[in-house]
């Protein structure tokens, strides 16, 4: 792509790697360089040719989110939303989920299903925007005993117990 950047001057960017600012002189990678009238005019050229190019600056760690990263992230809340099985609150529930890492949403899913199976009663199950601020997935788990009678009459026993 070429750019007129000056009255003189024509740059080709295909063969451009940077890009500096320098007073009124701007520099093109190592060869192409424009001087400028004033500073003002340097700056404003620079500016114009950094929002067409959509160019950015690494000096200010700019921390662009992968769009893979974001896609992964929507698929683990809807696994996670269709688990939890109480759909109760579910933009505070995805905010929540969104702000933590991939590894925290892998150990949360596999400890909502923990979670739910051990309360099988949904009005006493935290709401999931609850469960995530809490990071309730940490915390021990209780297991329910069964309540069934094992007990077998062996066939020598004739009486009652």
């Amino acid at each position: 792509m070429r750019l007129r950047v000056s009255d003189e001057d024509v740059v080709d960017f295909d063969n451009v790697d940077c890009m500096n600012i320098d007073g009124k002189k701007i520099t093109f990678g190592n060869v192409t360089w424009c001087i400028y009238k004033n500073e003002l005019e340097a700056k404003c050229v620079f500016n114009n040719i950094v929002n067409h190019l959509n160019a950015f600056d690494v000096r200010f760690n700019v921390k662009r989110i992968d769009s893979k990263e974001s896609s992964r992230k929507e698929k683990a809340f809807e696994m996670f939303w269709s688990l939890y099985d109480k759909k109760v609150g579910i933009t505070k529930a995805k905010s929540g989920f969104m702000n933590l890492t991939l590894e925290d949403m892998g150990k949360a899913i596999k400890g909502v299903k923990a979670y739910v199976d051990s309360t099988p009663n949904k009005e006493w199950r935290k709401n999931a925007s609850t469960w995530l601020h809490q990071r309730c997935w940490e915390d021990e788990i209780p297991v329910t005993k069964d309540t069934t009678n094992r007990y077998i009459k062996p066939d020598y026993v004739t009486d009652e117990r």
